[in-house]
């Protein structure tokens, strides 16, 4: 597997790591931006989808989503230490098995199959994403690096996945789209033809806001020229299957 995004995965686990662990109880049973969801309850989420991963990382799939169609879940402990610790063991698992694989070895997740690479990245985007829940629950504002440029990759490249299942037709092939985002370090990241005649620019960090579903188009800084731009920043989600 690709080392960089292994370590880059195993950041965003510490940076989320670092701030819940400090955490009193009482925050921990704070409601977070996700409706009926206290902070444990998106620590918890977390947990679970990561022993989910192991399943499909090992072979056993069918385990993850049949029969119910939902993974296997359990309540959530009252201790917020057994919360994090059972994070902890269950993202430490899945992590090393990732570290044994092929990058392209694939991956049965969701809509269909994806390489273990973008199985890595879509673990670092959710991990990422419900740390920002986390972090709007405690009151403190998370430092966005460079590491978003999975995260960023990702949402440009889920977009036939993401019109295909809200079941809307994009108003011009994808393929007229480009993006031009600044990261937070002031690099620019581009993505799409560069004689695109539609475009979004902005910031990185917006762009994956709203991708995640974290931050409403229109509170965004990034502007959409053309009708398919637009309709991106509604549609956009950056959730992938390489059958997409």
């Amino acid at each position: 597997m690709d080392d960089v995004l292994l370590d880059d995965l195993a950041a965003e686990h510490e940076v989320l790591d670092e701030l819940v662990a400090s955490l009193p109880p009482d925050v921990w049973a704070k409601q977070s931006p996700s409706p009926g969801w206290t902070l444990a309850h998106q620590i918890h989420h977390l947990d679970v989808s990561e022993g989910a991963a192991l399943l499909a990382l090992t072979g056993h799939s069918d385990q993850v989503f049949a029969p119910t169609g939902r993974w296997p879940d359990r309540p959530v402990p009252s201790d917020p230490a057994e919360v994090l610790a059972n994070w902890r063991a269950s993202r430490t698992a899945s992590l090393e098995v990732m570290g044994t694989l092929n990058a392209k070895a694939p991956i049965i997740w969701g809509d269909g199959p994806m390489t273990c690479r973008s199985f890595a990245t879509a673990r670092l985007m959710e991990t990422w994403a419900h740390g920002l829940d986390c972090f709007t629950t405690a009151g403190i504002e998370p430092v966005d690096t460079d590491r978003l440029r999975h995260v960023a990759h990702l949402g440009f490249r889920a977009l036939p996945y993401a019109f295909r299942n809200q079941g809307v037709t994009p108003p011009a092939p994808l393929s007229e789209l480009r993006l031009e985002l600044t990261s937070p370090s002031g690099e620019t990241w581009t993505y799409g033809d560069e004689n695109a005649p539609q475009s979004i620019t902005g910031t990185a960090s917006h762009w994956c806001r709203v991708a995640t579903r974290r931050m409403p188009p229109e509170d965004a800084d990034l502007i959409a020229e053309g009708p398919l731009a637009q309709e991106v920043l509604t549609t956009a989600r950056a959730y992938l299957s390489d059958g997409a």
